[in-house]
């Protein structure tokens, strides 16, 4: 049997949700930012924004230059995270096969359900109603249908804002030889980089160019961009609430200013490593391979990892790794900005638990504090060390326990 699947992508998304929230803001430029620091970033313009050329990740003086016209709001990632349940709600009703691609797209196997609905047609302008009616009717998406993930979500980035696009079989090789490289859904601008080297220019030079040479190049990932060409996918949508097992957890942040000082860096990177370690802990997640990473003023970078001999879902531990890592470094250059990631990681029920009486302890002491800080609020207990330092909340995505 053909499958059927739907991709639907919330347009602009953080900021309609401001827009439908704010009246005053409909119509004008609008950008989310992720702190009212001015080095943070654009973490989403409005369709008016995006007219002035303002675009996501992009720094925020260099969107006020574009665009000095522009309204910027700090994001407030809880009322997303209840719009974005607030859709997956509506989506339920059509499907029983969710798959949560991010915090404003998901797929839609309509495959079983279509017939019943008017066709898979049916159900991408039913649901737009619904949004209209039951959310505002600032807050729009665009649909792709086709018969797999790729095309789906080839379709629905062909039409925005409020868009629907159907690709089928017949006209499927038309929209794939129209479409540019970058078009596709894991062509960035590194692997186009990379292939135009390889002489790769245009889809069709895809589809003509030599297996081995791909393989060569990009590994096993090389025969997955000629599939892309030929618009091959054969994943299956997976359900949100049956979703696969983490592989990293991580947290980053622009400084409010180039740091130099080795104490004041340590206050960040402790504060991160908590950050990574608390969420690794609501989720049940143990690691074993700790990265430091470090953007200078100039925007060049440096990443370095190091493996542990035990499992650890402890920010201490993470901290005392990184400060390892860092005086490996010896950074010479101010920093701009800093992450710290875990990976190599197991749920808690797949970890040997520890016999020693102290870890046993250590891991008591953690959870008393987890659950006080979620009753009460991030770091209502926390280290001595970030004090005096000011949390953020994460506005660029969901974390894996969507809600």
């Amino acid at each position: 049997m053909q499958r059927t699947i739907l991709h639907i992508d919330m347009n602009s998304y953080f900021a309609t949700v401001e827009q439908q929230a704010n009246p005053y803001l409909r119509g004008k430029p609008v950008g989310i930012r992720g702190s009212a620091n001015k080095r943070t970033i654009v973490a989403a313009a409005s369709i008016e924004a995006k007219r002035f050329g303002v675009k996501t990740a992009m720094r925020v003086d260099e969107a006020q230059a574009v665009c000095p016209e522009i309204i910027l709001i700090v994001g407030e990632p809880r009322k997303y995270s209840h719009i974005t349940k607030t859709f997956i709600g509506i989506f339920e009703r059509y499907s029983d096969k969710i798959e949560i691609f991010s915090i404003d797209e998901a797929f839609l196997d309509v495959t079983k359900t279509m017939h019943l609905f008017g066709g898979a047609e049916g159900i991408a302008r039913s649901i737009k109603k619904d949004l209209r009616d039951e959310i505002g009717p600032w807050l729009t998406c665009s649909v792709g249908i086709s018969h797999n993930k790729f095309l789906a979500k080839l379709a629905s980035d062909m039409q925005k804002p409020d868009g629907l696009i159907i690709i089928t079989r017949k006209n499927k090789d038309e929209v794939l030889l129209s479409s540019k490289l970058d078009d596709f859904c894991g062509i960035g601008r590194r692997i186009l980089r990379r292939l135009n080297l390889m002489g790769i220019n245009t889809v069709r030079e895809l589809r003509k160019a030599d297996d081995l040479e791909l393989l060569n190049e990009f590994g096993i990932y090389g025969l997955k961009l000629r599939r892309m060409a030929y618009g091959i996918d054969h994943s299956p949508v997976i359900d949100w609430r049956n979703q696969t097992e983490a592989k990293s957890f991580g947290h980053s942040r622009t400084l409010n200013k180039d740091v130099f000082s080795r104490e004041e860096l340590k206050k960040h990177i402790y504060l991160l490593s908590e950050k990574t370690a608390a969420r690794m802990r609501r989720e049940k997640y143990w690691g074993r391979e700790i990265s430091l990473w470090l953007r200078f003023r100039d925007f060049t970078h440096v990443r370095k990892s190091r493996k542990t001999a035990y499992w650890t879902c402890a920010g201490e531990d993470i901290y005392a790794l990184c400060l390892d890592i860092l005086a490996q470094l010896k950074p010479t250059n101010p920093i701009r900005a800093v992450g710290v990631s875990m990976g190599n990681v197991k749920h808690e029920r797949r970890v040997p638990a520890s016999l020693l009486p102290d870890e046993a302890k250590k891991e008591k002491i953690l959870k008393t504090m987890d659950k006080i800080n979620e009753k009460y609020g991030c770091a209502t207990i926390k280290n001595a060390k970030i004090v005096d330092m000011q949390l953020k909340e994460v506005v660029s995505g969901l974390e894996r326990k969507k809600f």
